[in-house]
């Protein structure tokens, strides 16, 4: 199973408050082995489990959990303990109440609330004074790691109807079906939210202290590598495509292995807001980079293993999609 990777961006934003450190950054940058060269370029994508390492490393050189992003520094220890309170209740919907309840506690600067209309659950963030500005990443990695860490306690993803942000359409916003798996996403409103089904608030937790254990121990690569069995065609494509990807099946081969005519597919995935191609591309590039940055694979076996025969027609396609040669995220000892 491929690594996902991440965008460039987040890796800025991990770094964004640590600018009056240059040396700092430099020494986190390589011993989570991402080249700095690739901060230059806005396509560039990184594995998953290195921007994981990132984000904690960068936490504990700050002691900081919101790596300056807060009013004021979270201190470290906070979303385990939290988790644990989570961890131990009875049911999604008290787990949700305790999470919120825990960080309208600390002073951090957003209220988190838990609210039920009709048969629509929502966790909202807004300001604690009416003058507050957060950066946009706060609210979507704050909003992100809610929704997986709910996703972790009754083990299975919980599909969102609707996300809200409070600030403008952002030039990464592309990226939020990664962190979301949805497309109804919405700017510019009251406050920032994830909405779903209240129905899924009566579901069992049941984590046991083995599986506690192992979630805390990273939880930022638990979060960000989180991944559940999803009935979306673009799951089922993405899937597919990422298992036969030597063989080059074309799409009219896919659509036969899903017993479903090719027009009927291309349409079903139009409605979910993709192309095929833009799928293809994605799960070619992102196994290309978990061979080159995990796996320590030449280029030329890498072209090989995601259905290149020629490694300049990899390297042509890899440069279109991240910016750069395959050659800058070959790891580095």
């Amino acid at each position: 199973m491929r690594s996902p990777t991440i965008a460039i961006y987040f890796v800025q934003k991990c770094l964004q408050n640590l600018q009056q450190q240059p040396d700092l950054q430099l020494k986190l940058l390589n011993q989570n082995h991402i080249s700095p060269s690739l901060l230059k370029q806005a396509n560039a994508r990184i594995p998953a489990e290195n921007y994981a390492n990132l984000c904690r490393d960068t936490m504990q050189a700050m002691g900081d959990e919101l790596m300056g992003f807060g009013a004021q520094a979270q201190k470290l220890g906070c979303w385990t303990t939290m988790t644990e309170l989570a961890a131990n209740a009875p049911s999604l919907g008290e787990a949700l109440k305790r999470l919120t309840r825990f960080y309208r506690l600390i002073p951090w600067g957003l209220n988190t609330n838990l609210e039920i209309h009709n048969d629509i659950a929502s966790i909202s963030l807004t300001p604690n004074t009416a003058n507050s500005e957060f950066d946009p990443y706060l609210y979507e990695s704050f909003l992100f790691y809610i929704h997986r860490t709910a996703n972790w306690l009754i083990g299975r993803q919980i599909p969102l109807h609707r996300v809200d942000f409070s600030f403008s359409k952002q030039p990464h916003a592309a990226e939020y079906w990664n962190l979301f798996l949805t497309k109804n996403i919405h700017y510019q409103q009251d406050h920032a939210q994830i909405q779903f089904s209240a129905s899924l608030l009566e579901q069992n937790v049941n984590i046991s202290a083995q599986a506690l254990e192992k979630f805390l121990n990273h939880v930022n690569l638990a979060m960000i590598t989180q991944r559940y069995t999803s009935k979306s065609w673009h799951y089922k494509v993405s899937s597919l495509v990422e298992a036969t990807l030597q063989n080059k099946p074309s799409f009219a081969d896919l659509a036969k292995v899903l017993n479903i005519h090719p027009h009927t597919l291309r349409n079903y995935l139009r409605q979910e807001g993709f192309q095929y191609q833009e799928i293809k591309d994605r799960v070619r590039c992102d196994t290309a980079i978990f061979h080159l940055s995990s796996m320590g694979c030449s280029v030329e076996e890498t072209a090989f293993l995601i259905g290149f025969s020629e490694p300049s027609a990899f390297i042509r396609s890899f440069k279109k999609w991240t910016g750069t040669k395959p050659m800058a995220y070959k790891r580095r000892g």
